[in-house]
């Protein structure tokens, strides 16, 4: 029984840490999808819709509305940043956004830290999901199910967005043939902007999802940048059903080199990567794209 609770509490860990992977990556691949750019700021506006979540609750808010308003409040940043720093770029080479976003990324952790301070906060759940749930042979923390049931919902939400509502058809359309997409009628930049706003929308899901599951501070950002890019590289740039298998399959790969090999565990996912890279260079479905 005790090792088959170890599998159990394996398992649904694998599937938590991956979920979380996979919203933050998506997001990363929508914007390059549609506007070429590797937003690098990316992991720091996850970290401010940890912060927004934090903020919220202890306003007094509801936990679950904060799962819908922190994600708003990344959108209006990520709009702003569209309109003011991308726009203006969109016609210069990618290697200028890189750049871009790479200063940006420091300049929203200064944010972080001065409005914020350098302590690390906790997000506080509400009473039932500091229990337990007994799953079989193991007792599993309710949160956790929580965040995996939140996370199947907004994939869910994203998949039936993308494919039955005219912006999804437009944003898959506008990935692959862009000039078909302006010569049709539909403004091309509005499908861009909309891209890049949802990207960041689903970095702040993830935020204050993982606000619980993690400790909240100025540069959590920065490992999760890491972490999504190497789910966006395994499953190829700009493909969103190799991000999906790719973050599930990291999931597993970490939690268990954690669990058995701690010290080894991000090695492992490197040398993944690199193996993808020499092997299948457009990821494991091959549909990544490149310039």
């Amino acid at each position: 029984m005790g090792a088959l609770a170890t599998v159990v509490d394996l398992i649904l860990n694998s599937l938590v840490l991956g979920g979380v992977f996979l919203i933050v990556a998506i997001g990363l691949n929508i914007i390059y999808g549609l506007n070429r750019v590797m937003n690098l700021a990316h992991g720091s506006l996850y970290a401010l819709g940890a912060y927004a979540g934090y903020t919220l609750v202890n306003l007094g808010g509801n936990f679950f509305l904060t799962l819908l308003f922190a994600p708003l409040v990344v959108g209006l940043v990520g709009l702003v940043i569209e309109r003011v720093l991308i726009s203006p770029m969109r016609a210069r080479p990618m290697v200028y956004t890189l750049i871009l976003t790479y200063g940006l990324m420091f300049v929203m952790d200064g944010c972080l830290k001065y409005f914020w301070g350098k302590e690390t906060r906790f997000i506080a759940m509400p009473e039932f999901m500091t229990q337990t749930l007994s799953l079989g042979p193991v007792q599993y923390p309710v949160f956790r199910l929580v965040i995996l049931l939140a996370i199947a919902a907004v994939m869910g939400g994203l998949m039936l967005m993308l494919g039955r509502t005219r912006m999804g058809v437009n944003m898959r359309a506008a990935a692959d043939i862009p000039e078909m997409v302006s010569a049709v009628g539909v403004n091309l930049r509005m499908v861009q902007m909309g891209a890049f706003v949802l990207g960041c929308v689903l970095a702040g899901v993830a935020g204050a999802l993982a606000g619980p599951l993690f400790t909240v501070y100025p540069v959590m950002g920065h490992g999760m940048l890491i972490s999504s890019f190497v789910v966006v590289v395994i499953g190829g740039l700009g493909s969103l059903r190799g991000a999906i298998y790719a973050a599930l399959l990291i999931g597993v790969v970490q939690t268990l080199a954690e669990f058995f090999i701690t010290d080894l565990a991000m090695v492992l996912v490197y040398m993944m990567m690199a193996l993808i890279l020499v092997f299948k260079p457009r990821g494991l479905v091959g549909e990544g794209k490149f310039e």
